[in-house]
Formats: structure tokens, C-alpha cells, sequence
């Protein structure tokens, strides 16, 4: 076989293959042999159909696997010869049989691009040191009783921190809000036994009606007061939207926030043994946590080193599904954190050419660590796949077997294959990286 190859910009490659007639003819009695081992013919016992019968009645597959046979075995020559490797046919310029039985091909593919990899060994990086003090977890832990909180009724003005149970009527233009607004976003307008959440100083407040909670915040049980909300001009109701409500406010209850005591027995509430033990599960998370935050900052300082040192182009196919995947999740965080679909539309632009700058990163990484992985012999043993999908079935709380037979289904194993063989490559980085370990800057500095 004879086999010449042109290296094109853009990771591409013009790959020509002049196969010869005794290599197509001996593949395609291959074909035909097995044609006839395995077809059924009416009038035929199977394994008995003459030759000439299946070449006439399957010609058409036949060919079709011949063409694809003699792609295959060049592809492979291809490899081996000239260190090509495909990833994918940008496009078939010719595939003919000639008149003496030989195959020509002549393709363009898209190949695997060339990279040199930089040292990546001993990289230094800084991070900084990451202590989980006993304020943290007292925090924690105020924060914990706080969630825990009894409403108690209480004989003083509201403060901040407090609930209040209060009835509210509302007014626009000097008429009823009611008589204004649909049914469905009544509560606008009116409300009895409704409660507000009086946040703490410095703390945001979570309301619909604008302001509501710094009015009820000094009121006694029993008092009334009137106040005026402003709502926005994007405010999803249009008949209040940028528009100034009037509220008439009545206090029926205020309710003070009892935590409950930090010892042992609020301990066992959590489902645990004692007060130390639960302090010692907060500051045991803490810990992960932080160890998870610096390995990710060193991670990120490690690939950032070696793409800035490194160049090369990347194929443009892989870029673009790269794209649309990031899309996709930019627009799923964009819903997620209360974007419209107005929002995303007038910012399709930026969302786009944010999308594909994280693709072409990400890309880059990727085949820079597989060229780093094939470096270091990196390899995922099949007793690795099989526990790294028994810990997602542990993760959902599912079967294994229903989860590995999904991953079976969809073909998922070979991508998943991949994902721990890039992340073993990054903990060998890591591994070999020089950390320097920094003073946290204090406030103000």
C-alpha cells in the first residue's frame, strides 16, 4: 500500500492511499466468505450459497464494506507510518476502483494536533494557607441554632432578627389595589395572617413587596402604620411596575427568634453523640473543604502555566461541540440565578464569544494533558472504572447495576474512561509541582 500524507493548517490533513488489486481482492473474499457463512438465501442451505450468488445479491453491502475495509486498513498504515492521527473525514475527495483492481482514496481529514509539550515537571506555584480556626466553627454553629430557631411571642416592638405576623391592605391612585390586579398575584394587595421575616442588620431582605420588612421594623403588637413601596420599572406586574403603592399595615403578632442551647443535646438533635463530636464534624467538612478550594487553586495555576507556554491549533469540530456544551450550561446557571429569556436573548453575543474562549481553553487542556498522559504511561484499569461508577451510584443513591448499565447503553464509559485518566494526569502534576505556601492577606492590606 502505498500512502502519501500533506499536512494541512488547522489540524487537518490530505491523506492519499494507492491500495493494490491483491490486497482489494483478497479483503473482498474475505467479506464474501463471511457473507456466505452467516446470509440465508431461499433455495439454499446456509454455508452452502455459491460465491457468485452472494457477490450478486449482496453486491451493493458488500461494497460498501469493502470501501470501508480498505479506509480502515490505510487509516491504520497511516498511523503507524507517518504518525497520523484521525479523528475525524473533514471530507472524501476520491474513492474509486481502477480498472486493473486497485483502490484509490484520497481524503481530508481532521488529525490530532501536534503538540509540544513544555516542561511539566516541578511547576511552581503559591497559594495561600488555608486554616480552619475555632471562629469558623462557632459560626457554623451559630449559624446552625439559629436555623433551628423557635418563634416566641414577645411583648416589645419588632427588631431586627425578629418575625412579625401582620395584615396589610393596599392602594393605588387612591383606589384599591385589589380591584386593580388579577386574582393570581392578589397577595399584592392584600393579606391577613402574613408573616415578615425581619433580617438582621446588614442582611438583605427577602420580599415581594418593596420596603416592607424596614416598616414593620419598631412596630408594637397592635400598631398600624401606612408606608409607600416604589416597585421597579422591570417589576413582572404592570400594573404596579415603576409605579409607587400605598400599604396599610397592621401588626398582630411579634415573635422573637429562641435559639436553642449549643450543648449535648442539641448535638443529638443533629443525630450526633455529643456537643465535641458535632464540633469536630463542622471542623472536619472545614477541612475538606479547604483541602478541595487549595487543590483546585493549584490545579488551576499548574494548567494555567502550561497553556500559557504552549501553542498550537486545535480542530475547529471539537472547539464547536465544545462551544454548544458550554453554551448550554452558561444558559442553565443563567435560569438557575433568575435570567428571562429576554435577559440571555440580549446578551446572546457576549454569552457566545464567552462560550467559545472557555471551549478553546478547554480544548487545549485537554489534548495537552492526553499528550501528557501518553508521556507518563498514564492508564485507567478496569478495576478503577468499575469503582469510580460504584461511587456515583453511591453518590445518587441508586444500584450499580442500573447505573453501570446506563453508562453501557449510552456508550459512556469510554468518555468516563478518559475523564479519570485526565484527572490522575493532573494529580501526578500536582504531585510534581513546587507549592509554595503564602500568608492570607488580612483585611484592608
Amino acid at each position: 500500500m502505498n500512502i502519501t500524507v500533506e499536512r494541512l493548517p488547522e489540524c487537518k490533513a490530505r491523506l492519499s492511499a494507492a491500495i493494490p488489486a491483491d490486497t482489494v481482492t483478497k479483503t473482498r473474499r474475505e467479506i464474501v466468505s463471511t457473507y456466505a457463512t452467516q446470509a440465508k438465501v431461499p433455495g439454499f442451505r446456509p454455508g452452502k450459497i455459491p460465491s457468485a450468488v452472494i457477490e450478486k445479491r449482496f453486491a451493493e453491502s458488500i461494497e460498501g464494506e469493502l470501501k470501508d475495509r480498505l479506509a480502515r486498513s490505510a487509516y491504520a498504515e497511516a498511523r503507524i507510518k507517518e504518525s497520523l492521527t484521525i479523528l475525524g473525514i473533514a471530507q472524501v475527495e476520491r474513492e474509486q476502483f481502477e480498472a486493473d483492481g486497485s483502490y484509490m482514496l484520497a481524503v481530508e481529514v481532521v488529525t490530532e494536533p501536534e503538540v509540544d509539550v513544555p516542561d511539566y515537571k516541578g511547576i511552581t506555584v503559591e497559594v495561600a494557607k488555608m486554616e480552619v480556626t475555632d471562629e469558623m466553627v462557632e459560626n457554623y454553629l451559630d449559624n446552625t441554632r439559629k436555623q433551628h430557631a423557635q418563634p416566641v411571642d414577645v411583648d416589645q416592638a419588632a427588631r431586627p432578627g425578629d418575625l412579625a405576623v401582620i395584615n396589610y391592605t393596599a392602594s393605588l391612585d387612591g383606589q384599591a389595589l385589589a380591584d386593580q390586579v388579577e386574582k393570581e398575584v392578589g397577595p399584592l394587595a392584600a393579606g391577613s395572617d402574613h408573616w415578615v421575616d425581619l433580617p438582621e442588620e446588614g442582611q438583605e431582605a427577602r420580599e415581594f413587596i418593596p420596603g416592607l420588612a424596614a416598616a414593620v421594623v419598631g412596630m408594637n403588637q397592635g400598631e398600624s402604620k401606612t408606608f409607600d413601596a416604589t416597585f421597579a420599572e422591570e417589576f413582572p406586574v404592570a400594573v404596579v411596575a415603576g409605579k409607587t403603592v400605598t400599604y396599610e399595615i397592621t401588626v398582630s403578632q411579634v415573635k422573637a427568634r429562641e435559639l436553642p442551647e449549643l450543648n449535648d443535646a442539641f448535638a443529638a438533635t443533629l443525630g450526633l453523640d455529643s456537643l465535641d463530636q458535632l464540633k469536630e464534624r463542622v471542623r472536619g467538612q472545614f477541612e475538606q473543604q479547604r483541602e478541595r478550594m487549595r487543590s483546585q487553586i493549584i490545579d488551576n495555576q499548574i494548567i494555567g502555566k502550561l497553556t500559557k507556554d504552549t501553542s498550537f491549533d486545535v480542530p475547529q469540530h471539537i472547539v464547536f461541540n465544545e462551544t454548544q456544551r458550554q453554551v448550554n450550561q452558561m444558559v442553565s446557571r443563567g435560569y438557575e440565578q433568575g435570567m428571562t429569556e429576554e435577559d440571555i436573548s440580549n446578551n446572546q453575543e457576549d454569552l457566545i464569544r464567552s462560550a467559545e474562549e472557555q471551549a478553546k481553553n478547554n480544548v487545549k487542556v485537554m489534548f495537552l494533558l492526553d499528550q501528557i498522559a501518553d508521556k507518563e504511561g498514564v492508564t485507567v484499569s478496569d478495576d478503577e472504572l468499575t469503582r469510580h461508577v460504584a461511587m456515583i451510584a453511591y453518590r445518587q443513591g441508586r444500584p450499580l447495576k442500573k447505573v453501570a448499565r446506563e453508562f453501557r447503553d449510552r456508550n459512556a464509559f469510554p468518555e468516563l474512561r478518559h475523564d479519570i485518566r485526565i484527572n490522575k494526569t493532573i494529580q501526578l502534576l500536582r504531585e510534581h509541582a513546587v507549592i509554595n505556601e503564602v500568608e492570607t492577606p488580612k483585611e484592608g492590606e
